[in-house]
């Protein structure tokens, strides 16, 4: 497993272990309010009391559509402790992405923030119940499962299609904790963690409960939207020591930063990044402004949290780092064929947090799982240090003069010009039909678009690209189209250049 150390049956099992032997301990800031784990194990108590009233049973699924609190946490841990499967929703979703995941995941109850009950009850919920309800309920013994039963399914942005359920079973959640808060965190009981990504989404799910929850750490919630004055705000207040985002909410920072404004970031050991690709400039910009490195990483829903990580002491800007302990990856060319050592290929992946299978789609499920091993749909680049690179998603890169080119490769290096914040690029054909990268750019508050720019930021590129990946073309744009988890969609992007290519703002 991980050393002499075997993974516990469930998540519920850290809480119960850390909540008997440091009960007074704070476990969730929130607000004005404190709950340590001895209040938090009783909360989960109460909300499996309260889903009982409600007949909900062992393999029932309860659909959560809530707002980042304690509460939704009571709620993840007492639909599990049940026996219970768990149905985050996006707060996102509009009605009809609700009823959907209601029924697809035939959810036999909904709970929901008072804030959210109209989006709900539009979306067809079969039965809603309040969260402040949770605590009402009488305390209930844990229920019976195993480390194998069920008890989560996180659905997908459905950027590419319909969603997908990802079926998680209980043993999943306590790989990740052995696997990245003890082997990559190294997380004490006196360290705070702040996630800006929300709880209904995987990466955020664990920054803010089984991380920290599984290693006797503390976690800090906000319900609010994220916005850089609040995390200011949050820093003044909590003295977070890990920060989990994704490179537009530090870019975010930083630009509110660069505008005068102040965020005492002394409190930091680190900070984390997943969703896309973190540019070395950005990263730069961060360890000077704070001192403290971001460590970037890649997970995917179907893996729960990250398989692929930087570490504290092993960080290569750029990458999204080395294979962790409990997890296995391969490469595979065009062909199917397995690269071997130093190569390039489509990502594969399996170990202890993996899914078997998406709730109702087998078709799915043959296409990604094959023995174990998922199949990612990102391209990566291995050095031969062991050190993985994307490259991009499978269906993003294109050829130019016969030659491979990667978004993310041309994206860092328009980056690196001054006036921009951020870019995304994506083919399109020139005069003469040939393909050519273009860049929709992002500007900086203070910078005008125009064909002076335009040069400029060619010139910066052109110091570190091949010719034939230096970006032909120049789009400005006020923003660039973004999933619910903040990756930019690149085929909206492809939509819109084949449409009616944009103009110059």
């Amino acid at each position: 497993m991980f050393g002499a150390v075997t993974p516990k049956r469930s998540i519920v099992d850290y809480l119960s272990e850390n909540a008997s032997r440091n009960p007074d301990r704070v476990a969730i800031y929130f607000k004005d309010r404190t709950f340590t784990y001895g209040e938090v194990e009783e909360a989960a108590a109460r909300c499996r009391g309260a889903l009982a009233a409600q007949g909900i049973k062992a393999g029932d699924r309860v659909a959560l559509v809530m707002s980042d609190s304690p509460e939704m946490i009571f709620a993840f841990l007492g639909i599990m402790g049940a026996g219970a499967v768990a149905v985050p929703c996006s707060t996102l979703l509009p009605p009809e992405g609700l009823s959907y995941v209601f029924k697809d995941s035939e959810a036999k109850l909904v709970i929901v923030s008072p804030e959210h009950g109209q989006n709900a009850k539009a979306g067809g919920a079969p039965r809603l119940l309040l969260a402040e309800a949770l605590s009402k309920g009488i305390p209930a013994p844990l229920g019976k499962f195993e480390r194998d039963t069920p008890c989560l399914v996180l659905y997908t942005s459905g950027s590419t299609g319909q969603p997908k359920g990802a079926v998680h079973r209980h043993g999943h959640m306590p790989w990740t904790v052995e696997s990245v808060a003890r082997k990559v965190y190294d997380l004490q009981p006196d360290d705070r963690l702040f996630s800006v990504p929300r709880l209904f989404f995987a990466y955020g799910l664990g920054n803010s409960l089984s991380i920290p929850l599984g290693s006797g750490a503390s976690t800090i919630l906000i319900s609010e939207r994220p916005t850089p004055a609040l995390i200011a705000e949050v820093f003044a207040r909590y003295r977070p020591t890990v920060l989990f985002g994704v490179p537009t909410i530090f870019r975010m920072i930083l630009e509110y930063v660069r505008q005068g404004n102040r965020i005492d970031t002394s409190s930091l050991r680190f900070a984390a990044s997943a969703g896309e690709v973190l540019p070395i400039a950005t990263w730069n910009e961060w360890k000077a402004l704070t001192g403290t490195e971001i460590l970037e990483t890649i997970g995917t829903t179907e893996l729960l949290h990250a398989f692929i990580h930087n570490y504290p002491q092993r960080n290569r800007p750029g990458s999204s780092g080395e294979v962790l302990e409990g997890y296995e990856c391969k490469l595979t060319d065009e062909s199917g064929n397995v690269v071997d050592g130093a190569g390039r290929g489509n990502l594969h992946v399996r170990g202890g947090s993996a899914i078997s299978h998406y709730l109702n789609k087998p078709d799915r499920t043959a296409e990604t799982i094959r023995d174990g091993w998922v199949r990612t749909g990102d391209v990566y680049r291995r050095d031969a240090d062991g050190f993985y690179w994307f490259e991009g998603r499978s269906d993003d890169l294109f050829k130019c003069s016969g030659m491979w080119v990667s978004p993310g490769e041309v994206e860092d290096a328009v980056a690196r010009h001054p006036a921009v914040l951020e870019a995304a690029v994506i083919a399109e054909p020139d005069e003469t039909g040939a393909t050519i990268p273009a860049a929709y750019v992002m500007l900086r508050p203070g910078h005008a678009a125009g064909e002076v720019l335009e040069r400029e930021i060619k010139e910066e590129a052109a110091k570190t690209l091949p010719r034939f990946k230096q970006p032909k073309r120049i789009r400005f744009m006020e923003q660039l189209p973004r999933t619910p988890t903040g990756k930019v969609q690149r085929f909206k992007l492809r939509q819109l250049s084949s449409a009616q290519p944009p103009k110059s703002r």
